[in-house]
């Protein structure tokens, strides 16, 4: 039986491959190979090439000098080797990997912004990629000097309160040649919608004051989406215009956009306050004299309360487009749904150590809650049940996030 030489396949066929991959890591194994398809690999688009190493946070006064950098994190789900996992039944492993302030690689919660996972020992440590399967859930973008040095993450980096989540994305039209031009999307603390286009030196906030402010945003089908706390969704056109997607849906507090399995899902979180936090910081009034998010002290403008919310139940939507509504879903078959801080993803449950999926995995407010703990704070949604349950309920799902299972080497 004659042995194929992987190394002679056709130099278009190579690069249809390559144009497939998503993830850093398995264009590196790709180009890895040999020769031919190191040769034949298409370059890898990366959004922050054309764009600034630093960013201001967004404001509508252009006077501040203040910047901070962005990094791109990958949430993984691996695998432990064929060879290992052949001999007895071992979990896979969910974590976030990135760069810190610093630049160093580091391991992060995957639910979280700034909650990074300290192992016994530093990295560097010897851990091949190459003989594990490998698989990227989703990705995000963060402004700001992470980890940051404060004691819990309610005192993160001065402009995390000034924006939420980070998506980027390519518009074509407004890129004045062939290339495209990257952009930065985001929600400024007014509830506006704010971008950064390649070539810019300042935030530009939508002037639009949305009916609600917005509270999430996402990349769907290379289109840049956001939801308001209504659910009212639109995409952001290229001119800046805001075109409907999907009428609102009352209901909840706060609006998340997952895309699952080729659908655009909305999930929708009731909450309950049960406290409040004050902090110091001193702020702009025109960045913050449309939010509704702070209240301030008469004596003192800097002096603002953040409430403390948990979740007490959610529900699904699917987007359809036809119609520009959300459908209600009552079950999620094999998916399991996760609700991080910067990225929402979706996992099939035949793929972790779960019996059955129809459930949403998530970590409440951060507020409060001590960076440098060991107890990640995450809970379980079950759809069926309509019960939020502790991650720890599920006995084999305790340890997908901390610590590292053992087959790693990492514990």
């Amino acid at each position: 039986m004659l042995i194929a030489d992987w190394s002679k396949l056709p130099k278009e066929l190579l690069q249809i491959i390559s144009e497939k991959l998503n993830c850093e890591f398995n264009e590196l194994r790709f180009r890895s190979v040999c020769s031919s398809w190191r040769s034949s690999s298409i370059p890898p688009k990366n959004h922050l090439l054309n764009l600034p190493s630093k960013f201001p946070y967004p404001s509508k006064n252009n006077n501040n000098t203040s910047t901070y950098p962005i990094f791109k994190r990958t949430i993984f789900l691996i695998n432990p080797p064929p060879n290992q996992q052949q001999q007895q039944t071992l979990n896979p492993w969910l974590i976030k990997i990135g760069l810190d302030s610093r630049g160093r690689t580091s391991l992060w919660n995957p639910l979280s912004r700034d909650k990074q996972l300290r192992l016994r020992f530093q990295l560097p440590h010897y851990f091949d990629f190459n003989q594990l399967s490998l698989f990227k859930l989703g990705h995000e973008f963060v402004i700001g000097d992470f980890p940051s040095v404060y004691p819990n993450e309610s005192y993160s980096t001065e402009n995390s309160h000034f924006m939420k989540k980070v998506v980027a994305y390519d518009d074509t039209l407004n890129s004045g040649n062939d290339r495209s031009c990257s952009v930065l999307l985001t929600i400024h603390i007014s509830g506006k919608l704010a971008i950064f286009r390649s070539g810019d030196q300042q935030w530009m906030i939508m002037p639009e004051m949305p009916p609600n402010p917005y509270t999430d945003v996402c990349v769907f089908n290379g289109r840049p989406i956001a939801v308001d706390s209504a659910g009212r969704t639109v995409v952001v056109g290229s001119d800046l215009s805001l075109d409907l997607v999907a009428e609102a849906v009352f209901g909840g507090d706060t609006k998340y956009l997952v895309e699952s399995d080729g659908e655009l899902l909305l999930v929708d979180k009731y909450s309950n306050r049960v406290g409040q936090f004050r902090q110091f910081r001193q702020f702009e009034r025109s960045d913050y004299e449309q939010s509704d998010l702070f209240s301030f002290g008469a004596d003192d403008e800097r002096d603002y309360v953040i409430g403390i919310e948990r979740a007490v139940r959610f529900d699904v939507f699917r987007l359809d487009e036809n119609d520009k509504k959300w459908v209600k879903l009552t079950n999620l078959g094999d998916r399991v749904l996760f609700l991080g801080k910067d990225c929402a993803f979706s996992v099939k449950a035949s793929n972790l150590p779960m019996a059955n999926g129809n459930c949403l995995i998530f970590r409440d407010d951060d507020y409060g809650r001590d960076l440098h703990s060991t107890g990640l704070g995450i809970d379980v949604f079950c759809l069926d049940k309509q019960q939020i349950l502790p991650l720890s309920s599920l006995p084999r799902c305790s340890n997908l996030f901390w610590p590292p299972p053992q087959w790693t080497g990492l514990d």
